[in-house]
């Protein structure tokens, strides 16, 4: 916190994320306003995900290009003009407009971790990138509650406050975040040249093609988690809306404090290597021992272990993924992974849905816990030598 841009960052996706937080539990109830069915809330709920993955890469090429500042302000501009969208919204089709422009422009996150490349060392790059999760979890917990509270005055009004913090974002990267980017120098360096064959070097690339792999299949199993996790505890346990809420919220907190204060700790005593190797050990036993637990108290234990893995591996892919790459393509590849994450977050959902409704309520656990212990496996192999 010392590093006054990596705090302005920090403060920023903080403020981002708050936004993002009030308006995604209520968009299901705000689409029943214009008759949508179950299928066109998953496919609004979809949109987001999909052009976000479309923009993530671009995003962070261009800022790779332009300057990270420049890019930061263009994206939060255009999430303001999508939650402005959709406190207007008087149709179905609006409303999939401002979830279109808000996904475009949510990609800006592989830009606030480009930022954060540029302003660490390969030593402390990860507790950097941990940040971003801490500042996630941040948003997740006082942005739905703050989206239901200004609901009661109606659907409109999270909207319109979405719209003024994505406007104090703006300040906040104007006034407070320095830029990192050369610009005249960047716009004579062929490595930000945004095109089709810049984005197969990186897919290619032995240093950074496998994480992207096993960001895409840590995120897929987590979204099934993710998916699945109110219609489980419904099922076995009997919760509704609040114990379920309650236990996101427990999440949240976790995710912060690990982040935040464990993970410092951790990239200490352990290379980044070891943590992504040791964070797919504590999610696969996470996720198997839930089906197993024979009452609801065991969920604390259960989600501990989950957060735990799940706040080690993010930070710990990220700061790899930066580390053999020059600065001048830390957005690009940075977007890549952010794609690759929105991608496995699209798939799991689906497929955990559907294994949750053909095979059992406990199937979808035991399949991301096997993704899991197969990634770990895999990982032991690929970083044998290091």
């Amino acid at each position: 916190m010392k590093n006054k841009p990596l705090l302005a960052i920090f403060l920023i996706v903080f403020v981002d994320l708050l936004g993002f937080g009030i308006i995604l539990p209520l968009l299901p109830f705000i689409a029943e306003r214009f008759s949508a069915n179950p299928a066109q809330i998953g496919f609004l709920s979809a949109t987001y995900s999909l052009f976000q993955l479309l923009a993530a890469p671009v995003l962070g090429r261009l800022s790779d290009r332009f300057g990270r500042k420049k890019l930061l302000i263009i994206s939060q501009l255009g999430s303001a003009v999508g939650y402005l969208l959709l406190g207007w919204a008087t149709s179905l089709p609006i409303l999939f407009l401002s979830r279109i422009i808000d996904g475009l422009t949510g990609g800006n996150i592989s830009i606030a971790q480009a930022y954060i490349a540029d302003v660490t060392t390969k030593e402390n790059r990860a507790k950097g990138m941990g940040m971003i999760g801490a500042a996630f979890g941040m948003g997740f917990i006082f942005g739905p509650a703050l989206g239901g509270f200004l609901a009661r005055f109606g659907y409109s009004y999270p909207a319109y406050f979405a719209v003024f913090v994505s406007l104090v974002t703006v300040l906040c990267t104007y006034f407070f975040l320095p830029e990192t980017i050369n610009v005249v120098k960047a716009a004579h360096t062929k490595r930000t040249a945004f095109t089709f064959v810049e984005m197969k070097k990186i897919l290619m690339s032995e240093t950074i093609g496998y994480l992207i792999i096993v960001f895409f299949l840590l995120n897929s199993a987590f979204s099934i988690l993710q998916g699945n996790f109110a219609l489980w505890t419904q099922a076995k346990f009997g919760f509704g809306p609040t114990e379920n809420g309650f236990f996101f919220a427990y999440i949240g907190i976790l995710a912060v404090i690990f982040q935040l204060q464990l993970l410092p700790i951790l990239i200490k005593r352990f290379h980044e290597k070891k943590l992504l190797k040791y964070s797919c050990l504590f999610l696969f036993f996470g996720l198997f021992l839930m089906p197993l637990i024979p009452i609801a108290s065991f969920l604390f234990v259960t989600q501990f272990l989950i957060v735990l893995g799940n706040s080690m591996a993010n930070p710990a892919i990220q700061a790899l993924a930066s580390e053999n790459i020059p600065k001048e393509e830390y957005g690009g590849t940075l977007g890549f992974l952010q794609s690759a994450g929105g991608l496995g977050r699209i798939f799991g959902p689906i497929i955990g849905g559907e294994v949750f409704f053909r095979m059992g309520k406990d199937m979808p656990f035991f399949l991301a816990s096997g993704v899991f212990a197969i990634v770990f496996f895999y990982l032991q192999v690929k970083l044998k030598k290091t």
